[in-house]
């Protein structure tokens, strides 16, 4: 995703600004609950988030996920609300992150008189006679405090009537609903491959699978990739049809015998198989958004038949939903509708194996296919390569190019 952090040129214009820091790893629904209560409370003209570089209070003891990845995922977050923006200030600036300086900062490129407030919790708004200069920040910028879980509200309460008193400060209690929602738990189920549905906006958690933040370094064992592979398979029996689902399973089933012949990598074969009709009974206007929202190319011949495109928005499920980055399983998920020019041996099976599973009904060359596929899988897949493309002829449907590029290279092979 571009983004444009906020610069010289916007905060010069912003003449009342909420300010919304934080380290951000990641950013969750909590953040943007409160970001929201703020803007309906205060009408700010903008809420700005502002993820830290390094936090003084983490840095010597905890590793932050990279600034560019945080930033990003900030942005992911608040980007669809109109007065919500981003700032890579205290990212871009070298050293601990500490909010006088990013006061500072700010007062000197913002309007004269600006409104400059931040959002502090309970629990640190407690301590903040202990920050970096700190008289001088309650001087300069107005403080909103909010609850946070486990502290109480009362308490907080107190302490502004004190500080109002003894510094001259500017400070907003804003009671809002708690979500108790902790970034650390968001971690260790990122890392346990669990699902933070509800947790983190959505496109949050697709960046964090798609650049593998959080996911643990320590490689799963055999018994931990058959629980995965269990729980996978009952998300797909929810997901799919029966007669769907029962397919799938004559695939899985067809390509561990290929595999086994053929000498691969078994379990790689097992994972494209179960996910390689994942996306396929998405209705047309989900395929169509997804396409778009995933970046992937409509040519003429997906536009004018988007059903063709279930493999390539399968491989992206495969990667996204359920945490897959094996590049080859990948493209197995991806080409085993219209095949590839470049087709590996995994390819072929998976490709075969969905053309030739016990539970197909007995069409076309499918007795012959099914004969060849462990004499010569080339010669197989031509078989039914060729019989697709006259189906598609008789229906007078487009043809894809990356068929007719892969039988054209089955046939060197062969």
């Amino acid at each position: 995703m571009k983004y444009r952090p906020v610069e010289k040129d916007y905060l010069d214009r912003c003449h009342s600004l909420v300010v919304l820091g934080g380290t951000f790893d990641p950013i969750h629904m909590g953040h943007i609950a409160i970001a929201e209560a703020v803007y309906n409370e205060i009408k700010p003209q903008r809420v700005l988030f502002m993820p830290c570089g390094q936090p003084p209070h983490k840095y010597e003891h905890q590793r932050v996920t990279h600034a560019k990845h945080r930033l990003h995922m900030a942005a992911l977050a608040a980007c669809e609300h109109p007065a919500f923006d981003l700032s890579a200030l205290e990212i871009n600036r070298p050293g601990l992150s500490f909010t006088i300086d990013t006061a500072r900062a700010l007062t000197a490129l913002c309007p004269d008189g600006a409104k400059i407030s931040f959002v502090i919790g309970a629990d640190a708004f407690e301590d903040i006679l202990k920050w970096k200069d700190a008289d001088e920040l309650l001087k300069t910028c107005k403080f909103i405090v909010v609850p946070r879980p486990g502290y109480e509200s009362a308490k907080a309460m107190a302490q502004i009537e004190i500080l109002t008193e003894s510094h001259g400060g500017s400070f907003h209690w804003l009671e809002i609903p708690l979500k108790d929602i902790s970034s650390t738990d968001i971690r260790e189920r990122l890392k346990a491959g669990k699902s933070v549905q509800g947790l983190v906006p959505k496109w949050v958690e697709d960046y964090a699978h798609f650049h593998g933040l959080y996911r643990s370094e320590v490689p799963f064992n055999k018994a931990q990739m058959g629980e995965r592979f269990k729980e996978a398979t009952e998300s797909l029996r929810i997901r799919l049809s029966p007669k769907r689902f029962k397919h799938t399973m004559g695939v899985i089933e067809e390509a561990n015998r290929l595999a086994a012949h053929y000498s691969l990598d078994i379990e790689k074969a097992r994972w494209a198989a179960l996910l390689h009709d994942c996306a396929k009974e998405y209705s047309t206007h989900k395929k169509h958004t997804l396409c778009k929202l995933w970046r992937i190319e409509v040519d003429e011949v997906l536009a004018a038949n988007i059903d063709v495109a279930h493999s390539l928005l399968g491989a992206e499920s495969a990667r996204r939903d359920f945490l897959i980055d094996d590049e080859e399983i990948l493209q197995a998920i991806r080409y085993h509708t219209t095949g590839y020019k470049t087709m590996t041996m995994l390819d072929k099976v998976i490709m075969l194996a969905d053309f030739i599973e016990p539970g197909r009904d007995n069409w076309g060359p499918l007795k012959e296919m099914r004969e060849l596929s462990l004499i010569n899988i080339n010669e197989a897949l031509i078989l039914g390569i060729k019989a697709t493309i006259k189906e598609k002829k008789s229906d007078r449907q487009p043809i894809h190019p990356w068929s007719l590029a892969a039988l054209k290279t089955l046939k060197k092979q062969k």
